[in-house]
């Protein structure tokens, strides 16, 4: 698609959208026909006034009433701007929600490779500075632009009725001013999407350090981040005084050109039989003309940032990255019964991360699946739950295959407790309730005291009411665990996945993990990623990973026994554990 046909339909779509409002868009369509109506009228009535009413001194009442009507005509061009104006705008807020919905709603249903690959502050870019740029295409837009060109034909039909060939003369400018906004308007298009561009890598460059800053600060790596941020701001500055060189350049050109014409019409005035009115009024028409002209120019200018804007959100919207959800199986009742049969998977072509991986879990088993750091466990949590589709074998869940269940049927019957857990900024119990109204606080409350969770959260300030800051940082690791157990209990999964729960925690709040981890696994089919090998002896049975591959299966006391690769991780383990304590 060439770009004409992409910013049309982009402006098409922009223009469905506002029509969506079309009670107000029609009522401010009619208030700029009034406008223009009455902003032509008054320069035609101010020759009548000092042409007529003050030079011939026909009727002074005839003229006071002439007056009394500009006065009322000055009040009602206030008046009926400050509703175009306001009912614009309230059709572009409108319009930009519209926008804004559509876009979250389709973000949120995005596959998580989409977000692997896309960096979040681009998305923050598209989601909150680019949507805000497409509010400029209903402000100065259709509706203003309209309002424009008509004020310009009523004007130009008014200075016909003043004076022919003045009128003649006064429409050079149209094709002059034509031909400059073009030229300007190729020059801010490609300066619009330079400054877009850099804003983007901007936002995501500020919001990644932001998140990484603790190792920025370890590592001392302030001057570096410093001196790369510094670049790229020198870069988008650039491009924003390019915009800036075009619009100030602009700007004088017109004026010059007006300027011109409206000298030309006084010398022409005062060689040529013409009345004192007609020529005031003239001296009222050329800024009315070249007014709307320029202003016409510059509300493309801010359209084309706003076309710039709205094709980087479309490009968004318009993207197929939801994981598909073709299957139409809806079970309210799950066994539990897992099953992998030669599975396959990679992030891409040479991430090889799952190789040939079969075993099966029976309802309300509980296993345990250890190996090294990139052996494949914490992807096999995300096979289960559909964040990823497998690359070949087969995920079965009672005898069905994955794809076949209705997507959030499945997940709605399978509870997560991540490594890191991610908590939102508000309080304990929105946390916990995850925003479904069915869930009271004496529900929490007593599913707290059932897992032995209660304590901690009571001797917080405000107890439920707690607020938590942003990603929990202003409570420790371990408890933000244990709100994590909690969560998963709450949804009462049917499979239970826990994945490196007692990681990195102290012992107090491991001795908590643990009981909360014996409580929610009672007759639950329960996956166990375990980073502390001693936390899964109890485990019905222990998968051992190393490189994408299962390499033994067994209880603990069995693989131990066998003093293969579980054997060696279990002693290594122990040893640091033991030396650690000493120290």
């Amino acid at each position: 698609m060439n770009k004409k046909q992409s910013t049309w339909n982009i402006i098409k779509r922009l223009f469905v959208i506002g029509m969506k409002f079309r009670k107000w868009f029609i009522f401010t369509l009619v208030i700029s026909v009034v406008l223009a109506a009455v902003s032509t009228y008054r320069p035609y009535l101010s020759m009548e006034i000092v042409d007529n009413d003050i030079i011939k001194l026909k009727d002074k009442s005839l003229m006071m009433k002439h007056i009394y009507i500009f006065v009322a005509l000055v009040f009602s061009e206030t008046i009926l701007n400050f509703f175009l104006v306001y009912f614009s705008n309230f059709i572009s807020q409108n319009a930009i929600r519209n926008i804004r919905e559509k876009l979250y709603r389709k973000l949120i249903y995005f596959r998580t490779s989409f977000f692997d690959k896309t960096p979040i502050g681009q998305l923050v870019t598209r989601a909150v500075g680019d949507v805000e740029t497409i509010a400029t295409v209903y402000t100065d837009g259709f509706l203003m632009i309209f309002g424009d060109v008509l004020k310009i034909i009523f004007a130009l039909f008014a200075m016909y009725q003043v004076n022919a060939n003045l009128t003649y003369i006064s429409f050079a400018i149209l094709p002059l001013m034509a031909i400059i906004t073009r030229l300007f308007q190729k020059k801010l298009k490609k300066a619009f999407g330079d400054e877009r561009t850099w804003t983007a890598n901007q936002n995501s460059f500020v919001q990644e350090r932001l998140s990484g800053m603790p190792i920025i600060q370890v590592f001392n790596r302030q001057k570096s981040e410093y001196d790369k941020f510094d670049k790229i701001n020198i870069t988008l500055k650039s491009a924003l005084l390019r915009t800036v060189f075009v619009f100030s350049l602009f700007f004088p050109v017109v004026d010059l050109i007006s300027s011109l014409l409206m000298g030309f019409i006084l010398f022409y005035g005062g060689y040529v039989t013409i009345s004192a009115g007609a020529v005031i009024a003239f001296v009222q028409y050329i800024p009315m003309l070249v007014r709307p002209l320029r202003q016409i120019a510059d509300r493309f200018n801010n359209i084309q940032r706003g076309i710039v804007g709205a094709e980087r959100v479309f490009g968004v919207m318009d993207e197929d990255f939801a994981m598909p959800n073709n299957g139409n199986i809806i079970k309210n009742n799950f066994e539990g019964k897992i099953e992998f049969r030669d599975v396959h998977f990679a992030y891409d072509e040479k991430q090889k991360v799952l190789q040939g991986i079969d075993f099966k879990v029976n309802p309300g088993e509980k296993i345990a699946i250890v190996g090294a750091t990139g052996a494949g466990k914490t992807t096999i949590i995300s096979l289960i739950t559909r964040l990823y589709d497998i690359n070949s074998g087969k995920i079965l869940i009672d005898d069905v295959e994955l794809k076949n269940y209705e997507l959030y049927n499945l997940r709605s019957h399978i509870g997560v407790v991540l490594q890191d857990v991610f908590l939102f900024h508000g309080s304990i119990y929105e946390n916990l309730s995850f925003g479904d109204e069915n869930i009271t606080l004496d529900e929490i409350k007593r599913a707290a005291k059932e897992i032995g969770v209660d304590d901690f959260i009571e001797k917080l300030p405000g107890e439920y009411d707690f607020v938590v800051s942003e990603r929990g940082s202003s409570i420790s690791l371990g408890q933000r665990q244990l709100l994590s157990f909690l969560r998963a209990y709450l949804s009462d999964p049917k499979i239970l996945i826990l994945d490196e729960a007692t990681s990195s925690v102290d012992y107090e709040s491991e001795k908590l993990i643990q009981r909360a981890t014996e409580k929610i696994t009672q007759n639950r089919t329960s996956i166990i990623i375990a980073h502390r090998l001693s936390t899964i002896e109890t485990a019905d049975k222990i998968i051992v990973m190393d490189h994408g591959k299962i390499v033994e299966t067994g209880k603990h006391l069995e693989l131990l026994n066998r003093n293969g690769y579980y054997s060696t991780l279990y002693k290594a383990q122990l040893k640091h554990e033991t030396e650690g304590s000493k120290n």
